[in-house]
């Protein structure tokens, strides 16, 4: 066998050569938007926002009494309950709005909890 002696300098200094380097990955064609179809707008009625007023006052009272409830979530349920803030879900509407007066609610509410003796239950936000 004969062994064949490339000069590798020799041969590229005679030669322009040109590195390419793939870093950015391979190229591809940019890609036109397409149009997402949205689905129509939900409409609510009375009926389900009377529902969902319902469902907050009775879930808030729950957690506030039930001794399983987090710390964070009753401070936040307490605040809640003792605002006058006049918005679509407050304490002062969903009472309003269900037939129950607030004050009397807020007031009962708090009895109860000092005879249940669940922990900040003393806490008004």
């Amino acid at each position: 066998m004969k062994a064949i002696n490339i000069n590798l300098y020799e041969h590229l200094v005679n030669q322009e050569v040109q590195l390419e380097l793939d870093i950015f990955g391979p190229y591809e064609p940019v890609k036109t938007a397409q149009i997402i179809p949205f689905k129509a707008k939900v409409e609510w009625d009375e009926s389900a926002i009377t529902d969902l007023r319902e469902g907050l006052l009775c879930n808030t009272l729950k957690s506030l009494a039930d001794g399983r409830t987090g710390v964070a979530t009753k401070d936040e349920s307490m605040k809640w309950l003792m605002s006058n803030d006049i918005d679509p879900f407050s304490f002062v509407v969903c009472c309003s709005e269900l037939g129950y007066s607030p004050e009397t609610l807020r007031e009962q509410t708090l009895f109860t909890l000092k005879r249940l003796k669940t922990p900040n239950n003393n806490r008004q936000g």
